[in-house]
Order: C-alpha cells, then structure tokens, then sequence
C-alpha cells in the first residue's frame, strides 16, 4: 500500500494563504530583529500558557505583572480602561510608588528617573477590503507602569513594549470572549422576560378580543331581529358594553407596547444589558394607579375585595427618576401575583388586596429618603426558609400550587429595581403578605 501524500495547499481552495505565510515571514524577521534573551523568550511563552490556564480575568491581570517581577525583579502596576474611559488599577500597588504621575496613557513609552510608563494596545485586526487584509490599529486598552528606578536601556524598552502588545492581545480576546457570553445570557434572559411580560399577558387579550366579537354580535342579531321592538334601554346597555370592551382592550394594548419598547430597544441587543430611560416622574400618578386600574377588573373575577380608595398614596408627591416602562413591568408582576395568590384568612370572607405609594425617611444606608410601592394580598405567611428565595430565578413557592407561572416574575423586579439602584423585598403583615421596593426619592 502507497502512502498518500497531502498536496500543498492551493491558492484556489485558500485564497489568503499568501497573506498568511507574508505575515509568518513577517514575523520571523522580526524575532530575528529583536534578539530577545533566553529569559525574555521564556517569560512571553509562559505568559501565554498561563493566560490561556486562567479562566478569570483578576488571575490574567495578576500574571501580567507577576511574570516581569518573576524574571526580571520589575515592580508594576496594570491600568485598564472603565466603560466611562477612566483608568483604574486593576492588579496591587507597588511597594514603591515614588512619585510617579497620575494615571494617564502616553502614546508612546515614556520614562522619568523612577518609573515607565507603557501603552497596553488591544488586538491588531486585519480587517478584508476588496479582498486584501490591513492592520487595524485600536486605542489603548491600558498601561503598564514599571518601578524601574534608573533608565532603562533600548533593548529593555523594546521588550517591555512588545510584552505588553502581547498582554493587551491577551485581554482584548478575554474580555471580548466574556462580553459575547454575557451578550448571549442577556439575549437568553432577554426571551425569557419578553415571554413572561408580554406573550403570556396578552392571551388574554385574545379572550377580551373574544368577548368584544360576542357583544358585537349580540348587538347586530338584536337590531336585525327586532328593529322595531328593541327596548332603547337594551341598546344603550350593549353599547355601553361594547365600549367598555373595546376601551379595555385599548388600554392593554398601549400597555403591551409600552413593555414592548422597554424590552426591545436596540441599546439592549447592543450592549448586553438593559439600558434604562429614566425621566422625572411621580410614580403613584404614572406608574400605580394605571397599573392598578388595568388589574382592577381581574380582581374582581377572582372575587378579591378592593376597598373603593385604591391605589393610596401619601399627601406629598412621590417623585423618582425611572424608567416608565420598566418599572410599571415590575408592578405588573407583583399586582398579577397578588391577583393569584392572595387567598381568604378570614371565613366566608373575600381575599383582599392593597396597594399602594408612601414617602420613606431614611429608607437608605445613606440616610436618604425614599419612595415605596407595595402591594398587599391576604393570606398565610411565607415561610422565611422559601421567603429567601422568591425573588431567586424560576423559583416557584409551595403556596403556588394548582396557579400557572414561570418563576421569573419576581427576579425580574428585583433586577430592574437593582438597576434603578433601589431595594426590593418580601415582608409578612397582619392577615397577609406584602411585596414591595423602594426608590431613591427625587422630591
């Protein structure tokens, strides 16, 4: 049997092989260039298992610095940019700090008596433009800062700064890789909360849209029948009806779209996270009370008890910064909950639900004044075992038996109000149970 042999690889089938054996030449002359010691060969190679090791980025950070004091007794510091283009240190400080500047990227090496300062450079891209490759240079990522204490000699610059291309090479693929994970476990929550707020909600449109058919017909088959005979009160009744439904099918429609456009902004799919909007507002005006009158007539199917003065609300407004659409979400759940949860305590007596706004003093660490929205539903308490859990995701307590849901309801208030750098929380009451958060105040 003859031995098969691979035939070189063609142009045809690969048309950038010329290119990448340029760049493989490219690089070999520059190795040759550099004349890198033994001991610098060493310290990029092992940099490079080492990164490829390490999962978490805090470890990544750490061996950049870790392998120059290893081989080389330089003491350093890592800056890498925020989301807001500031610099912060993101491994230990040196034992010698001396007096160096504060943090700034050069845009090229930079050294004083004490310190040099590197220019860390992401990823060199080459980008395809009419089926020809160019390097793309990007903006620093950061800098390294070496406490050297002398001046250092030409060829130690020329190391320096090739490892920390290498290093910025490094992080630019973890942090791109980690932001394309979280972008796909946003995208994933993203479905699962536009499924919860959205498609199960507006089935029952579909039945409003039904009934709304039911009295149209009605209607018609009474005028055709009997044009003559139809008592003019019978009409006005069915009309009444017929309005009615068509304003209530209206009302949940605006609110769908509104859930719509907080859920499906193009920052969102972006970014990988919710991006808020929020505006000025006073929360029980814009927020509780037309969500609370859009579940009043669901209250009253489940045959709940709501006192005529619902929603309350304190005598002063309950102003908040906030993003409308987000925050009247969050309501929803904890009304849609209450709505099924909320059970009789007392016999032959309809369950109760409550809700309402209030002014907080004090209601953060800072001492600042707060806004608070709870909602209250009657029946027996949570015990604190599964209490510490409800706002947990696809956590279904034991009292909901028997009731359709998803889990996700509550861990959806609870990030949204995160986001809103409020707080959210569970608290047993007297003959019920109450769910609530509060907002930083903006009166």
């Amino acid at each position: 049997m003859g031995i098969s042999v691979p035939s070189p690889i063609g142009n045809a089938a690969f048309p950038c092989v010329e290119t990448v054996r340029s760049r493989i030449h490219h690089k070999m002359r520059d190795y040759t260039a550099y004349r890198f010691t033994s001991p610098e060969s060493r310290a990029i190679n092992i940099f490079f298992d080492l990164a490829q090791e390490f999962n978490d980025l805090e470890q990544t950070y750490l061996l950049s610095v870790l392998i120059l004091h290893t081989f080389f007794q330089y003491e350093a510091e890592l800056y890498l940019k925020d989301a807001e283009g500031s610099l912060v240190m993101v491994t230990p400080p040196m034992s010698h700090p001396g007096t160096r500047r504060e943090p700034e990227i050069p845009s090229e090496t930079w050294s004083d008596d004490t310190h040099c300062y590197i220019p860390v450079y992401g990823k060199n891209a080459f980008a395809l433009v009419r089926n020809e490759y160019f390097s793309i240079n990007e903006d620093p990522l950061g800098m390294l800062v070496l406490y050297a204490n002398r001046s250092l000699e030409s060829h130690e610059r020329l190391f320096l700064e090739k490892y920390a291309n290498r290093v910025g090479f490094c992080l630019d693929n973890k942090i791109l890789a980690m932001r394309n994970e979280r972008h796909v476990v946003f995208l994933r929550k993203l479905a699962h909360d536009i499924g919860h707020n959205i498609i199960t909600p507006n089935m029952r449109l579909k039945l409003m849209l039904n009934h709304l058919e039911g009295q149209i017909s009605a209607l018609g088959e009474a005028i055709q029948n009997t044009p003559g005979a139809i008592a003019h009160t019978d009409v006005c009744a069915l009309y009444q009806k017929v309005e009615e439904q068509a304003k209530a099918i209206m009302d949940t429609f605006k609110n769908s779209a509104l859930f719509l456009e907080s859920l499906l902004r193009q920052s969102h799919f972006d970014l990988g996270h919710y991006v808020l909007r929020p505006i000025r507002i006073d929360i029980y005006k814009r927020v509780v009370q037309p969500q609370f009158e859009r579940y009043r007539s669901f209250f009253d199917e489940k045959n709940l008890c709501v006192d005529k003065d619902q929603p309350f609300c304190s005598s002063e407004p309950c102003i908040v910064e906030a993003d409308i659409g987000f925050i009247s979400q969050v309501l929803a759940n904890m009304l849609s909950n209450a709505g099924k949860y909320s059970v009789s305590v007392v016999p032959e007596q309809a369950g109760k639900i409550r809700c309402g706004a209030e002014l907080v003093p004090g209601a953060f660490e800072d001492g600042s004044q707060g806004v608070k929205v709870s909602v209250f539903s009657s029946g027996p308490h949570i015990s604190p075992d599964e209490a510490e859990l409800l706002f947990t995701d696809n956590y279904r307590a034991s009292n909901s038996t028997g009731q359709s849901g998803t889990g996700h309801g509550l861990f959806f208030v609870r990030e949204i109000i995160n986001e809103h750098k409020g707080v959210s929380g569970y608290a047993p009451a007297d003959g019920g149970n109450i769910f609530f958060f509060i907002l930083p105040s903006a009166s």
